[in-house]
């Protein structure tokens, strides 16, 4: 066992890093956060306005590791309503169901399309399997598991949009990641071989959400580690990363135009892992590692959010928007996700706009995109102008790591780079370059905590979301029973009575 006298340093107080500090706080160890922001929660942030509630982007928690279910509810214990799933593809004019139910394409694109999408999907099964192709871009993935004509339909428009580049330039690893086993077969299966019971579900229906706005997960972490003695640092930019001493840490960050020092035993970075080894760690990692630091990327993001006079503008938690002719690629109303998001007879919405920092999109002013956004919401037809009360935008610079091709061998130098230094760790999505979801990047921070106190090795840390199958195949609804969620819960948009 780990000496629990050691003072930890955590960088960055997002679900990765928080999660981290509680469970150290739990073992009795003393510990530091350094967040940047002025806030918690990183990328699972829930932006008040007057009695409206937006997260950024819509975030739903649903693991397949019971175990960290289970804590997630002793955690969120009376904060949390349950949600019926309701996501649906836009394209051309037309909603599909996502994930793909094979009987809503039927009825929506009609029989002869879907009697092509599956001879097309045949063929290019019985040609890959002949011809041995490699699979190594993302569109090789997503025409492997769908063929081209539902490659063309359903995931080239919107890979476009959140990347920014054509699917051939990406690697297939996202596809491994995000929909690995997920495919016109899964789909087909689902539809006929649906289980009777309700409580195992191949495609995850219902999730969790807390009723308040997702940044309740990472506050209700924060209150603990507070209340524990230890301290929580916003407002505070962490400028260096000294493990030149093998005895200890020393991390120098500015706060409130002042410069600061901390010493600890072990640092655990949430940074950016692009940033955390080109300007904070010394000694300065190998030329090698900066330059494979130096040439990889994240995508950025914008979300509009606008307020709305309307009880409800949809019964869906998301719509995924393919039609090239809307700026944003993905919509959520949060009302959809708990009542308690907008107040009585109102509604809000959520538009995402994908872009790179520093690009034209970036740059656009807050009066603009919100502009922008107006527009493009009244051309889907769900509100009139004058039902829109206001909007306001948000940014994130570094939210998606962008798998382009050949990122893995880059991403190894840096890895193995930090797997010799014995007092660092790196963990979330930003600080491990992996597209995790928030309930991946907890795990990582619990799992962390375990490798500090002695309990697992590093390895175990970087193990976490490399399952190459569908994040919701199989996935069973468990440890969910009466009297642990609150009710009303929301159920295809609307309040159960």
């Amino acid at each position: 066992m780990a000496d629990r006298n050691r003072h930890v340093l955590v960088l960055g107080a997002g679900p990765g890093g928080l999660a981290c500090a509680h469970k150290l706080v739990e073992y009795g160890y003393k510990v530091t956060v350094l967040e940047k922001e002025s806030f918690v929660g990183g990328l699972s942030r829930t932006l008040i306005r007057g009695d409206f509630r937006f997260d950024f982007g819509g975030h739903r928690w649903f693991t397949k590791n019971k175990s960290l279910h289970d804590w997630f509810l002793r955690l969120m214990e009376g904060q949390l309503v349950e949600v019926e799933r309701i996501s649906r593809i836009l394209f051309n004019g037309k909603y599909f169901d996502y994930p793909i139910s094979i009987k809503n394409v039927l009825q929506t694109a009609g029989l002869w399309t879907s009697f092509l999408c599956v001879i097309d999907y045949g063929l290019n099964t019985l040609s890959m399997a002949l011809k041995k192709r490699k699979i190594e871009t993302m569109e090789d993935a997503f025409v492997s598991q769908f063929g081209r004509r539902l490659f063309d339909m359903f995931f080239r428009r919107y890979s476009e949009k959140v990347w920014g580049r054509p699917c051939s330039q990406m690697s297939s690893d996202w596809v491994s990641q995000r929909s690995k086993g997920l495919s016109i077969w899964t789909a087909l299966t689902n539809a006929l071989l649906k289980p009777k019971d309700k409580k195992a579900k191949t495609l995850i229906e219902t999730f969790v959400y807390p009723r308040w706005g997702y940044q309740e997960i990472p506050e209700t972490m924060r209150r603990v580690i507070e209340k524990a003695g230890n301290r929580v640092v916003t407002s505070a930019f962490v400028k260096k990363v000294d493990v030149s001493d093998p005895s200890k840490v020393v991390v120098t960050y500015d706060k409130d135009g002042k410069s600061e020092t901390v010493t600890g035993d072990y640092v655990v970075s949430t940074v950016p892992l692009t940033s955390f080894l080109t300007y904070a760690l010394e000694p300065k990692p190998p030329q090698a590692v900066l330059d494979a630091a130096k040439s990889l990327e994240f995508r950025s993001v914008i979300t509009v959010n606008l307020m709305l006079d309307t009880p409800q503008m949809t019964k869906d938690t998301w719509i995924y928007c393919h039609d090239e002719g809307l700026g944003f690629a993905r919509l959520h109303e949060p009302r959809n996700w708990s009542p308690d998001m907008a107040p009585k007879g109102k509604s809000s919405v959520v538009l995402e706009y994908f872009c790179t920092k520093g690009d034209e999109v970036w740059n656009k002013p807050e009066a603009e995109m919100v502009e922008w956004g107006k527009r493009d919401l009244c051309r889907l037809g769900f509100v009139k102008p004058e039902q829109i009360l206001g909007g306001f935008t948000e940014r994130a610079a570094n939210a998606y790591p962008v798998y382009s091709l050949g990122y893995l061998d880059k991403l190894k130098r840096m890895r193995d780079h930090i797997e010799q230094l014995d007092r660092v760790a790196i963990v979330g999505r930003g600080g491990t370059f992996r597209y995790n979801n928030a309930d991946h990047s907890i795990e990582m921070g619990l799992v962390t905590a375990q490798m500090i106190n002695g309990e697992v090795t590093k390895a175990a840390v970087l193990d976490i979301n490399t399952d190459l199958e569908y994040h919701e195949k199989d996935m069973v609804e468990a440890g969910l029973k009466d009297g642990e969620l609150v009710r009303p819960t929301v159920t295809g948009g609307a309040a159960k009575s």
